[in-house]
């Protein structure tokens, strides 16, 4: 078995379906949001076959003087 899947092969694996579109999957290799991150092969993403979708691993940064509505958007909602 290879070591490494492209992004599409590896999909299949780790979603169920609905499987996100190419677009999407390019998306979260892009942001850092599959671990170990992918890499581009030529013109192929490619992943490791062990890698999982992991989402946001960072939280927005509110700043003091953002819109409240804008706060409470990025702060899940919850009342400050």
């Amino acid at each position: 078995m290879a070591r490494t899947l492209t992004l599409d092969a590896w999909a299949q694996d780790e979603f169920s379906d609905p499987i996100p579109s190419r677009p999407t999957l390019m998306k979260y290799a892009k942001s850092g949001m599959i671990s170990p991150p992918p890499f581009k092969a030529g013109r192929c993403w490619r992943v490791e076959a062990s890698a999982r979708f992991i989402g946001m691993a960072d939280k927005p940064v509110v700043k003091k003087d953002d819109n409240p509505r804008l706060k409470r958007i990025l702060e899940d909602g919850s009342s400050t």
